[in-house]
């Protein structure tokens, strides 16, 4: 129940902040737009180009871009910053004496805040979509296949960023480590450039990170480039096995964080 309260408290404190939102919204419409002609652009005269998964149509990439906007919704959080705020403000001082778990206390407001970009900007961005484009519709199973992945997603993503916001128990101030994340997720991703485009290096490096199951996989089940039943839940599997190694990594970094907050007497 006090799990609810911080959503529905984390909800609210979101209604305080509509301006911004709405250039926020404003700015992500802007931007799908100019990648969406961008790819017009790139493919010319062309139908289609090709790709390591096959041809790819032009209202394939159309779909893409807009499915990647959808997505960042829920993916894209603020919990680096919220943690390293709590521990440069010593707030964190407070929550680590309530009765809750401070990585729920985390996800509850991440998820308050979800809400309510649910509202105010995946409801105007699908109105948006309609009204100008149209997306490529899937299979009934390959919908419900797609939605848990995005689940995963929210999930691995969310991990990753509680375990970077840790680090600013050592070091306060992390915006660096912060930047170099949102390189990496902006490369590897495939966020805004497919991984089925790139070169065989860096897709090779890519399928050891976990950044190309938050976007990249999700999306290309979606437009059904994805073959096989033994293929799809093997990317499910690798979602969950990247799960329970953040766990993992979670759990130490917090308990080796949380002695040092007692050391320097946090």
């Amino acid at each position: 129940m006090i799990y609810f309260q911080i959503i529905i408290n984390s909800f609210r404190s979101s209604l305080a902040y509509r301006s911004e939102v709405l250039l926020f919204l404003f700015g992500q419409l802007i931007t799908v737009f100019i990648e969406i002609y961008i790819w017009y652009a790139i493919y010319g005269d062309r139908s289609a180009v090709d790709s390591t998964v096959g041809a790819i149509q032009i209202n394939e990439m159309v779909s893409y871009v807009l499915l990647s906007a959808f997505i960042s919704v829920f993916v894209t959080n603020d919990v680096i910053f919220r943690i390293s705020n709590k521990v440069s403000t010593g707030e964190i001082g407070m929550d680590l004496i309530k009765p809750i778990s401070f990585k729920a206390l985390i996800f509850s407001q991440m998820f308050g805040t979800n809400i309510y970009r649910l509202f105010f900007e995946l409801i105007p961005l699908s109105i948006f979509c309609i009204l100008f484009f149209s997306i490529k519709t899937p299979s009934f199973i390959n919908l419900i296949l797609f939605i848990v992945m995005v689940i995963n997603s929210i999930i691995i993503n969310y991990f990753i960023t509680y375990i970077i916001g840790l680090i600013s128990l050592w070091y306060g101030v992390i915006w660096q480590v912060s930047s170099l994340y949102n390189a990496l997720i902006l490369l590897f991703s495939g966020a805004f450039i497919p991984n089925w485009f790139f070169p065989d290096a860096i897709k090779t490096v890519s399928n050891f990170m976990p950044f190309h199951l938050i976007y990249y996989d999700p999306i290309s089940l979606f437009l059904g480039k994805i073959d096989g039943v033994s293929n799809i839940f093997w990317i499910i599997g690798q979602q969950l096995l990247w799960i329970l190694l953040l766990v993992f990594i979670e759990k130490i970094i917090w308990l080796r964080g949380v002695k040092k907050i007692v050391v320097q007497g946090g």
